[in-house]
């Protein structure tokens, strides 16, 4: 009965190191200037996706607002935006997700305009 306790005790304080560890590492994530929205979500997700493992209990709100924080400084108009027009309590991730992408693709498009544009 005693090794089992140990094995637990000893199995906790690892989970909880490596949750000290996931934190700090999720406070310090970014998006990269050159990141897409879609492998952004993704790093955020399989970080969240760790730290739920590890015992972690976060919301939804405070994931929403962490990507809001966290995104590359281009889409800091539409964040602004974002956050004055929809409720942050009620927004899941998949539609803050999907709000962003289209965005990004509607950047996308301009800056393909304008390459397409100066080459004539």
């Amino acid at each position: 009965m005693g090794h089992s306790r140990e094995f637990l005790r000893r199995r906790s304080e690892i989970e909880e190191g490596a949750l000290q560890t996931l934190r700090r590492q999720y406070e310090l994530l970014g998006m990269e200037e050159s990141e897409s929205i879609a492998a952004y979500f993704t790093r955020v997700q399989t970080m969240t996706n760790q730290m739920l493992y590890c015992g972690e209990t976060l919301s939804d709100e405070s994931i929403v607002e962490k990507i809001l924080r966290s995104v590359s400084s281009r889409f800091d108009h539409i964040t602004v935006a974002i956050e004055q027009a929809k409720d942050l309590s009620t927004m899941t991730i998949e539609e803050l997700q999907g709000s962003l992408e289209a965005h990004e693709q509607r950047l996308n498009e301009k800056r393909a305009v304008k390459l397409a544009s100066s080459k004539h």
